[in-house]
């Protein structure tokens, strides 16, 4: 645990999301709420279909990133979080000419009485 789930609009291609996902990585475990950095697991999709506002403008981007946490975490935290993990995006993704990209980060609380994990070998 965590997981983080970015999302972005294909009109930023070329984007290559893995050095920003071991950007975001290595900033989360580096802030000491998780204990391993094998717990972080994270994912990129990158979205075709899509509309920013009310018509299709590819002017327009988005990346949206996800981060699912287990319960037990302070609202303060949460927000530490998602404020570094934001500055991490705006650090690790050049904006092409021409485009705006809306980023943002949205936390996400996963019960951790439910939730389930197994580590197979």
């Amino acid at each position: 645990m965590p997981h983080i789930h970015l999302e972005y609009s294909d009109n930023l291609q070329p984007f290559d999301a893995r050095p920003v996902l071991e950007a975001l990585n290595r900033a989360f475990f580096a802030s000491g709420y998780v204990n391993s950095a094998l717990d972080i697991k994270s994912r990129a999709v990158c979205q075709q279909v899509y509309v920013v506002g009310l018509e299709q403008d590819h002017k327009q981007a988005y990346m949206h990133i996800k981060v699912s946490l287990l319960t037990g975490r302070s609202i303060a935290i949460q927000k530490e979080i998602s404020a570094l993990l934001l500055k991490v995006l705006q650090e690790n993704v050049t904006v092409p000419v021409g485009l705006s990209i809306q980023m943002c980060v949205e936390m996400l609380e996963m019960n951790k009485e439910t939730y389930s994990k197994q580590i197979v070998e």
